[in-house]
């Protein structure tokens, strides 16, 4: 490999390092970019369904019944 080849290789890595930081950096200042900006709206709550707990249903006994066997 002659020096010339070894430098171009040397300054294509040190491109791809570069762009690489950049885009990481880039991304990161989207996303504390978004956070920071977000307006405090706090999400409406929820109803959440009331537990109703087991219940053996004429088609669960059926499944029972036929597994015992």
């Amino acid at each position: 490999m002659s020096t010339r080849s070894r430098s171009e290789t040397k300054g294509r890595r040190a491109f791809l390092k570069q762009l690489a930081a950049v885009g990481g950096a880039t991304a990161t200042v989207a996303v504390a970019g978004r956070a920071v900006a977000a307006p405090g709206i706090e999400p409406a709550e929820v109803a959440k369904p009331e537990a109703k707990g087991y219940r053996l249903t004429p088609h669960v006994a059926t499944y029972y019944d036929k597994a015992r066997f």
